[in-house]
């Protein structure tokens, strides 16, 4: 009689190969595909970025806004953005034409297009227009994807805690409307078309505000 070693998972199996989208919250090791520059209906400045992940799985329309239509920071925004630079090693990031995913003439970060990058995502449900149920994700922290090191970690040279702290202690946010939990039964998203990450509160990074 012969021992199992595995047993079958087919939504395991489903992960294999390209194509298919990060729907789990928590902490990824992705390459950004694109890093194009936004703005929001209020005329927010953000930078959309387009993830994938070591394993192939794909995140898209998570938005960092850094700055508002009058001037001002968005204070996480601006936290978020630099502790990513501080990772990635640039020390200004820039505009550049360049070619969305889909062919289109967009401005893009180079300083980040392409680059290799710990980020711990945060998943929030939500009740769409059509009152239907739909996710999004949000950067909670990037980190070093050597270390897993955060880059006050790095700079303090302390022990990697964060990452792994935020990951025991892990919950999805749920901002559906109450009457919406109550009715559904599942939840499923789309993270090609529902996960436009639009708070222009987004990019909170424990002990930088």
């Amino acid at each position: 009689m012969n021992n199992a070693i595995i047993t079958y998972n087919q939504e395991e199996g489903l992960k294999a190969g390209g194509g298919n989208f990060i729907s789990d919250g928590g902490a990824y090791i992705v390459k950004i595909l694109e890093a194009k520059y936004t703005k929001a209906k209020t005329n927010t400045s953000g930078i959309e970025f387009s993830l994938e992940s070591k394993d192939g799985q794909k995140a898209n329309y998570i938005t960092v806004y850094y700055v508002k239509a009058d001037g001002e920071p968005v204070k996480g925004g601006m936290s978020m953005l630099n502790a990513m630079m501080g990772l990635v090693g640039a020390n200004t990031i820039t505009s550049a034409n360049g070619r969305s995913q889909d062919g289109k003439d967009i401005f893009i970060c180079p300083e980040f297009t392409g680059k290799t990058i710990g980020m711990f995502l945060q998943k929030s449900l939500y009740t769409k227009s059509d009152g239907s149920d739909g996710y999004k994700f949000d950067i909670r922290v990037p980190f070093d994807p050597a270390t897993s090191k955060t880059l006050r970690e790095k700079i303090g040279n302390d022990q990697p805690k964060t990452i792994e702290n935020m990951t025991n202690s892990y919950k999805d946010k749920d901002e559906r409307t109450q009457q919406q939990q109550q009715n559904t039964g599942g939840f499923a998203g789309d993270m090609q078309h529902d996960s436009s990450g639009m708070n222009q509160d987004n990019g909170y990074i424990p002990g930088f505000d």
